[in-house]
């Protein structure tokens, strides 16, 4: 443990150290850029060369230069390293109130934090990692503050490669986020980020219809000396349709496992039927059924959309399926002042549907064998900062146990 925890160290200072060269580099050296400029120009206005207007027009023309030349790589200033790395992050705070039955309630206050870039290695291969709060859990980044101001973990959630030689092909491998099309959490929780590889086809049919085909290779675990390493498969061919002011999406995917029968996998909330072993009693090859239909400006609202999904298992002969219905309305995204959404959805996941490591983690602790609802509503406070409100009644299809859960969040996007 005291190894990891000073891997772990070393790699944040690193990365700590890092943005600040960068940070240096780049503010030093536009500083000094503009610095000379404004100088320039200020001896042009003394000798009566440039009006005082004119001046103004020469200096935000060449700010605005200076920065699409840094945007596109293109400057003869600044490190090509720092023009090609973009960061990105955000912070979640959340409290959380949960109601389950025979249990006292629970309130929780809890963080995301994450934080990530992508750089160019070429013109068609760009390179990604991102950290983030949590432990080893895939299905949260959350961290509960608790254990009398401990410090938290980071993790590394992200660590990809991804190769686009041409616009209608792309090929990603590492640990990336979720390749596939996937209108609803129904199957993947949103903190899922698969390891393996994937690639992406895409074909312009006219200007209305698109075709997409997404392939998934995932490793779900290693075991050493056995040949059985147990794995995932997915194809997920699609069609994208927008014209005017409806724009729809439907896909028809096909989820293949080798080596899950029989093995008990990691971070299962043990829900799905299993052999007196412990391991799982059936396989997961499934058929998915996704769709989402969205219009904008329908005249009360700036959108309206509702999305589903379905789910088949082919190897049990009952508790085998999964659907969810859902409809969301206000503005499409919600990412500046005054953009707002409400969303609701409706979802029934019988015993054996999915495979118990992927569902959404909130929805009744990420377990299958239960039915429920959820509301969501989101209003932007600012640009990238808004404040969400998420709210699940959920009931075990076979039991009598039932759970609600309150999330309030501050999101904020840097």
């Amino acid at each position: 443990m005291k190894k990891e925890t000073l891997l772990r160290s070393v790699f944040a200072f690193i990365l700590l150290a890092c943005m600040v060269v960068g940070l240096v580099l780049f503010t030093g050296m536009g500083r000094s850029e503009a610095g000379e400029v404004d100088i320039l120009i200020q001896k042009l206005v003394e000798k009566g060369v440039l009006t005082a207007g004119e001046a103004q027009q020469v200096l935000t023309e060449t700010k605005e230069e200076v920065r699409k030349e840094v945007a596109q790589g293109k400057s003869e200033i600044l490190p090509k390293w720092v023009q090609t790395i973009k960061p990105k992050g955000d912070l979640r705070l959340r409290y959380q109130w949960q109601d389950k039955e025979n249990s006292k309630d629970r309130h929780r206050a809890r963080m995301r934090f994450r934080f990530g870039a992508e750089a160019k290695v070429l013109d068609d291969l760009k390179v990604g990692f991102q950290i983030a709060s949590g432990g080893s859990d895939p299905r949260s980044t959350n961290q509960t503050f608790q254990d009398s101001f401990s410090s938290k973990g980071i993790n590394l959630d992200l660590a990809y490669a991804e190769w686009q030689p041409t616009g209608w092909f792309t090929l990603v491998g590492g640990k990336f986020k979720n390749p596939l099309w996937c209108p609803s959490d129904l199957i993947w929780d949103g903190d899922i980020n698969p390891e393996g590889a994937a690639t992406r086809f895409d074909y312009k049919l006219n200007d209305c219809t698109s075709l997409f085909a997404n392939v998934g290779f995932f490793i779900l675990d290693e075991l050493s000396n056995t040949g059985t390493d147990p794995l995932m498969w997915a194809f997920q061919p699609g069609i994208s349709y927008g014209k005017d002011n409806i724009e729809v999406d439907a896909a028809v995917s096909y989820y293949a496992y080798t080596n899950v029968e029989g093995k008990a996998l990691d971070h299962s909330e043990n829900t799905n039927s299993r052999l007196p072993g412990g391991g799982l009693e059936y396989d997961f090859d499934s058929f998915v059924l996704s769709g989402a239909m969205g219009i904008k400006d329908p005249g009360f609202v700036n959108y309206l959309g509702v999305f589903g999904d379905y789910v088949q298992n082919t190897d049990p002969s009952d508790e085998d399926s999964a659907w969810l219905v859902g409809f969301k309305f206000g503005d499409k995204k919600v990412g500046a002042k005054g953009q707002w959404q409400c969303a609701y959805s409706y979802r029934r996941v019988e015993r054996d549907s999915i495979l118990d490591i992927l569902p959404d983690s909130d929805f009744f602790a990420g377990k299958t064998n239960v039915k429920g609802h959820e509301a969501i509503f989101e209003y932007g406070l600012a640009k990238n900062v808004s404040l969400g409100l998420d709210y699940y009644h959920t009931e075990e299809l076979h039991g009598s146990v039932e759970e609600d859960l309150l999330q309030l969040d501050w999101k904020m996007k840097f």
